[in-house]
């Protein structure tokens, strides 16, 4: 039993999804909500996100979630990203005091809008033209 144990956690390893160190302006909502709330990516994958927040979330809650892709990542140019998915985890982090880091799981992503580099001056369609970090 502890060999399928070892062989399952192989698996697992190599089935994780490459994670991007982006640490970008992320806005999310708990599905259903109006108002958007604000964290800071720490990575993104292609199956899921980790940021800070200051906000906590409960496991298995539905999100909506915005960000910008500010660099050009496996051939695809900078975008603004939709996605849902759902909590997985939210600890409490230690420092900063009272910031959280929440694991979402993306289950449906679609980009809004794919601009060239150049053009990253992007205007985030919730607060107006801002310049975001590349």
């Amino acid at each position: 039993m502890d060999s399928e144990r070892a062989l399952s956690a192989t698996h697992t390893e190599v089935c994780r999804a490459h994670r991007y160190e982006i640490g970008t302006a992320i806005r999310y909502r708990v599905q259903g909500e109006r108002g958007w709330h604000e964290g800071v990516t720490e990575n993104i994958s292609i199956s899921g996100v980790l940021m800070r927040s200051e906000r906590p979330l409960d496991p298995k809650v539905a999100v909506e979630m915005r960000f910008f892709l500010p660099v050009e990542l496996d051939g695809e140019r900078a975008a603004e990203v939709f996605c849902r998915g759902f909590i997985i985890r939210s600890s409490k982090c230690r420092i900063p005091a009272g910031t959280f880091t929440i694991a979402a799981r993306i289950m449906h992503s679609r980009f809004l809008r794919q601009m060239s580099s150049k053009d990253y001056v992007a205007e985030d369609s919730l607060n107006g033209n801002r310049r975001l970090p590349v």
